[in-house]
């Protein structure tokens, strides 16, 4: 029975690929690989970026109203 299938699934003819097969492939890939790229900006870059912002704007005021550098944190 098994070899039955295997010869019946050997036979069959691949139809041809529609027309703008390839295009469609590309314009959908695009739009993940673009949605992909937008959750991660909003969800890893900006929020990375928003606190080393943060980081630079407290030295300034605390350089601004105290006259001095904020003592140096090493952070490893």
């Amino acid at each position: 029975m098994a070899s039955d299938l295997f010869e019946k699934l050997a036979q069959p003819e691949v139809p041809p690929t529609p027309p703008h097969f390839e295009q469609r492939l590309h314009e959908q890939l695009n739009r993940s690989l673009l949605a992909g790229q937008l959750v991660e900006l909003a969800v890893r870059a900006m929020p990375y970026a928003m606190l080393h912002l943060a980081k630079a704007v407290g030295a300034l005021l605390a350089l601004s109203l105290t006259g001095s550098f904020p003592p140096h944190r090493d952070e490893r």
